[in-house]
């Protein structure tokens, strides 16, 4: 009798019997609970369809095809998940789970990826698309250029000084102050000109007119006399050759419009309702 009163003051039995009436009391309650309509169906079907993905993916990972033994392995793992996740279904895990919800966005999102994937543009498409987008499809310009580094700050002595030695013959990439900037650089587009000196310098440089040494000119480092070798202005592309980046640019659009039309189509069939307060 004393072992039984020392048993029924233990916490750990209490919890174990807090947790049954919470499991009993949600079954009753549950949209899932038997006679409630909403139960999961109690028959997992392992189909074709399945076993031969399944196949497929292990196949993917291990190139070679399973052996008996693991086929079955692969059809009991499957069980299994689709227990636990009809379970946990059952039980609400699924409700205010962020990773989940997020998860579903994306496979939904993927599926209206795979259709508008499926579409294949008419050659009178794709050239109206590209009409319509034309600003987008410009071969970018491209510039090479010397540059004598002046220093974070500079006056017009300096400025003279080196102007004058180089006029006596005197080799540009000997002058100024040292610095681990490239002396000079080739035919090079935006990106990499402004990743190297500073953003904005690009369309400094490519602005400047004449072939002699300039400045000076402000980078992102400080000063330098610039000298332009090579200059190429920007263009439009023609449709061939922008076709690939238009062909994937109107898949893009396809797909956006039919998520936003899907989406549309989707909350229509619901009625919002927001609690005072919520803006």
């Amino acid at each position: 009798m004393l072992t039984l009163y020392r048993l029924m003051r233990q916490p750990l039995l209490h919890f174990l019997v807090l947790g049954a009436c919470i499991f009993a009391l949600y079954d009753l309650v549950s949209p899932y609970a038997s006679g409630g309509g909403g139960k999961p169906d109690s028959e997992i079907l392992v189909s074709r369809l399945q076993f031969d993905r399944m196949k497929t993916e292990f196949e993917a990972i291990w190139q070679r095809p399973p052996t008996s033994d693991e086929q079955q392995a692969l059809i009991e793992n499957f069980i299994r998940e689709e227990v636990l996740v009809r379970e946990a279904i059952r039980l609400g895990l699924d409700q205010d789970d962020a990773v989940l919800r997020r998860r579903l966005v994306q496979k939904m999102e993927f599926l209206a990826a795979s259709a508008a994937r499926s579409k294949t543009p008419a050659e009178a498409e794709l050239e109206a698309f590209f009409l319509d987008n034309q600003k987008k499809y410009v071969q970018p310009g491209r510039v090479a250029f010397e540059q004598i580094y002046l220093g974070r700050t500079t006056d017009e002595a300096q400025v003279e000084e080196i102007q004058a030695a180089l006029r006596a013959g005197s080799p540009a990439e000997e002058l100024g102050n040292r610095t681990l900037l490239p002396f000079s650089l080739g035919r090079s587009a935006p990106a990499k000109v402004d990743g190297i000196f500073g953003e904005g310098v690009f369309d400094s440089l490519i602005a400047l007119e004449g072939k002699d040494w300039q400045g000076p000119f402000k980078s992102g480092y400080g000063y330098h006399l610039v000298r332009i070798l090579d200059r190429q202005a920007p263009r439009h592309l023609t449709f061939e050759e922008a076709r690939k980046f238009v062909s994937e640019d109107w898949s893009l659009d396809q797909y956006n419009q039919l998520k936003d039309r899907q989406l549309e189509e989707l909350g229509s069939r619901y009625t919002i309702v927001r609690e005072k307060g919520v803006e």
